[in-house]
């Protein structure tokens, strides 16, 4: 037992005296955690240091200094910071890419543009456009010349009464449409429903004709001297016509894309409408009327209408209908449009007329010459009805400016040609030798400026 004890003893001296040792050797090598093992014996080791650059400006100077080696730092020193100075990237609100894109005319508002609050944002739409037209002139016919002065052929003289002697001045109309969607496509293009009603142009031309002092007037629209016209001091005449249209048509068009999130420069995000072509594709019907009255009289000075005057009256009616073909081609912006769109409607053309003559002639000749006058008096009336080929067709050229997300206000320059109608100045048939069918030849061309504007609901 007393051997044990002083075993035990004699160990815990000899280890007590190996630790005091060790603690005073200093040739002994360190024990270190193993993730710094590799930096033993490497004491100028280079370490890598990473750097992240700022966007805020600090010091001219420093940014302008070349990075050399780095220093070795005693330890316990502060380490003094450079910032180096960046450009800013420009940025934008236009709703491009988000960054910085060339200028434009018009820049984006800046407020939120979206597709889906901007456009088609709503189950009905109409537009309101007033017109102002001017149209070609009539088919030329020399109604009457003085006697004094020969007859041209095929021109326009003084002394000379033709139908196109007087141009026809502009006068307004209007365009109205009403429309609603019914659906999306399955490639998300926009089907709609329209009704459009285009018209109420109503032109009128009122010309005259005097005879020289001394002379006299004579007509070439009959070869047989008709009573109260021939030996006339004065011929007049008046011409009205009218034009309206009525459409029902399917239209086809394709919607915008995605909308961009565009980050304005205070770093708020926002939606805008992408620029894209916006094609479109209408089919439907459409009904055209075009009616023509025209007149022609004479009269001679100080004699009274019961003893010498005439009094010849042509009226056409025309309508038209057929299928309406045609398209539409926008350039879409976030807040203004611009485009073209075109119809065409191949028709068939009924056509009617009616044409009256009152005239009447009690001189023998006429006053202070020897020249002999048809006496008498005529007093007739017919009809006439045509089945034919027609054809309408418009052109548009128009711009527009989003006020509000459902209100656009927007003009244009419009083309508008009918044709394969009765016209009222090709029905001429004053000697009545025969009735005479109705000249279904004729057409108009229209053109003017529109302006008015368009909304969703």
């Amino acid at each position: 037992m007393h051997d044990a004890i002083r075993g035990l003893c004699l160990l815990a001296a000899l280890a007590f005296g190996c630790r005091i040792a060790a603690a005073g050797d200093a040739s002994e090598p360190e024990i270190l955690p193993i993730q710094f093992a590799e930096l033993i014996g490497q004491e100028d080791a280079a370490v890598e240091v990473l750097e992240i650059p700022s966007v805020v400006v600090r010091d001219e100077a420093a940014a302008g200094k070349a990075a050399g080696p780095i220093e070795e730092i005693p330890a316990g020193s502060v380490v003094p910071r450079t910032i180096v100075e960046h450009p800013v990237v420009d940025v934008s609100a236009r709703a491009a890419d988000g960054l910085r894109i060339d200028d434009f005319s018009l820049d984006e508002m800046p407020y939120e543009a979206s597709s889906g609050t901007w456009f088609s944002n709503g189950r009905w739409y109409g537009s309101a456009e007033m017109l102002w037209f001017d149209r070609s002139r009539n088919y030329r016919r020399v109604l009457g010349h003085d006697a004094t002065v020969p007859l041209p052929s095929g021109a326009n003289l003084v002394g000379t009464l033709t139908t196109t002697g007087v141009p026809w001045g502009v006068v307004p109309g209007a365009r109205l449409t009403l429309g609603e969607y019914v659906g999306r496509d399955y490639l998300d293009r926009d089907q709609s429903l329209e009704m459009t009603y285009y018209g109420g142009l109503a032109f009128f031309q009122r010309d005259g004709w005097n005879a020289l002092p001394g002379s006299f007037l004579v007509t070439p629209l009959s070869k047989f001297n008709p009573p109260g016209f021939n030996g006339a001091q004065f011929y007049g005449t008046s011409h009205n016509s009218i034009f309206n249209s009525m459409e029902w048509n399917y239209k086809l068009h394709r919607r915008l894309g995605r909308d961009q999130l565009v980050m304005s420069p205070n770093g708020n995000w926002s939606r805008h409408a992408e620029r894209a072509w916006l094609p479109a594709f209408i089919v439907g019907t459409r009904v055209v009327n075009v009616n023509e009255a025209f007149t022609f009289t004479s009269l001679r000075n100080d004699t009274p209408p019961s003893q010498f005057s005439g009094n010849y009256n042509i009226n056409t009616q025309n309508w038209l209908w057929g299928m309406n073909f045609g398209g539409e081609l926008i350039s879409q912006n976030e807040f203004y449009f611009w485009g073209l769109r075109g119809r065409a409607a191949p028709a068939m053309s009924f056509a009617a007329g009616q044409q009256s003559v009152n005239s009447v002639n009690t001189l023998a000749e006429i006053p202070g010459t020897k020249i002999p006058l048809q006496t008498g008096a005529i007093n007739r009336a017919n009809s006439n009805q045509q089945l034919g080929a027609g054809f309408v067709g418009d052109l548009s050229l128009f711009a527009g400016w989003n006020v509000t997300p459902n209100f656009v206000i927007k003009a244009g320059y419009d083309f508008l040609w009918v044709a394969g109608i009765a016209t009222a100045t090709r029905q001429f048939d004053l000697d009545n030798v025969r009735n005479r069918p109705l000249d279904g030849g004729g057409q108009i061309f229209y053109m003017g400026l529109t302006a008015g504007c368009e909304g969703s609901w």
